[in-house]
C-alpha cells in the first residue's frame, strides 16, 4: 500500500471510479457508466488496486473495505469543507482563537444579515425558540427582539437559563428596566453573570420533536448572522460551550439587585 499522502491522492483523483465500483463492475461497464476511455479506466483500476482500494472478483472489480472507508472519509472531508465555506461569512466576524467544531457545521442552516433585512436572522429563530420547553443561552448582547422572545417564553412557562456578560447585564439593568422586572418575577428564569468575554450567543433548546442549537454572531456594527443545526454534533458542541461559560458564572439573585440599577437613563 502506498504512503498515506499518496493514498489520499489516489482517492481524490479516482473518486468517481471508486464510487462506481462499490457495487462491482466489469471494465466495459465502467467505461459506459462514467463515459471514460478504456485506457483511463485501465489506469484508474491499476492505481486503485496498487493502493489496495479495489480488488478483482472474476471479471468484475469491486471496492475493498479500505476502499469503501477511504471513499466515505474523503466525501466527509469534502462535505466539511463545503460546510466551512458556507459558514465562513458568519464565522469570519469571530475572534481568531474561537473554536467552533467543524462537525457542528455540516448540514447547518446559515443565515446572514443583509442591509435590506438586518434582523432577518433573528426572525429565522422565532419558530424553534418559541417552541422551546427549555432554553439555555449565553447573552453577550441585549436587544429588544431578544427580550421579546424571552418574554414570550416566560408566558409559556419555559425553563430558561441565561448567562450574561457583565456589560450585557448592566445594559439590561439600566436600559431595559421593565424587561428586567419581568425576568425577576418569572419563577422559571435563572440568570448568571460571568466576567469572561463571550464572543457569540450560543444556545440550545429542547423542543417537542428534539433538540436544536446554534450560535448568533454580532460585531461592532450589529448582527452578522446565525448558524443553526439539530445534529448531535451541534447540540453537543452548544451544550459544552454553554456549560463552559455557566460553570464559573455567578448566579443572579434578583432580589439582591440594587434599586438604582432599575433606573432607566431615559427616566432620569
Amino acid at each position: 500500500m502506498p504512503p498515506a499522502k499518496n493514498h489520499a491522492g489516489v482517492v481524490a483523483k479516482r473518486q468517481d471510479v471508486l464510487a462506481a465500483l462499490e457495487t462491482g463492475m466489469r471494465k466495459p461497464e465502467l467505461v459506459d457508466h462514467l463515459s471514460l476511455s478504456r485506457s483511463t479506466v485501465d489506469r484508474a483500476i491499476d492505481e486503485l488496486q496498487e493502493a489496495s482500494l479495489v480488488e478483482r472478483d472474476g471479471s468484475h472489480y469491486v471496492t475493498t473495505y479500505a476502499g469503501r472507508e477511504s471513499l466515505a472519509a474523503y466525501e466527509g472531508y469534502l462535505d466539511r469543507l463545503d460546510a466551512l465555506a458556507e459558514a465562513q461569512p458568519v464565522l469570519s466576524a469571530l475572534p481568531p482563537d474561537v473554536d467552533v467544531d467543524p462537525a457542528a457545521l455540516e448540514g447547518a442552516q446559515v443565515v446572514q444579515s443583509t442591509p435590506a433585512a438586518p434582523e432577518g436572522p433573528i426572525e429565522v429563530n422565532v419558530d424553534p425558540v418559541q417552541r422551546a420547553e427549555t432554553l439555555r443561552t449565553t447573552s453577550p448582547v441585549v436587544a429588544p427582539r431578544y427580550l421579546e422572545a424571552v418574554d414570550n417564553l416566560i408566558e409559556s412557562g419555559t425553563d430558561i437559563e441565561l448567562v450574561y456578560t457583565e456589560a450585557a447585564f448592566e445594559a439590561l439593568s439600566t436600559t431595559y428596566e421593565s424587561a428586567l422586572k419581568r425576568v425577576e418575577a418569572a419563577a422559571d428564569v435563572h440568570g448568571f453573570v460571568t466576567d469572561r468575554p463571550i464572543p457569540y450567543i450560543v444556545w440550545t433548546a429542547e423542543v417537542p420533536d428534539g433538540t436544536i442549537s446554534g450560535l448568533i454572531v454580532h460585531d461592532d456594527t450589529g448582527l452578522v448572522g446565525l448558524i443553526n443545526n439539530d445534529t448531535e454534533a451541534m447540540n453537543e458542541w452548544a451544550r459544552t460551550e454553554y456549560e463552559r461559560y455557566r460553570a464559573d458564572a455567578e448566579q443572579v439573585y434578583w432580589s439582591n439587585i440594587p434599586v438604582d440599577m432599575y433606573r432607566s437613563p431615559l427616566s432620569q
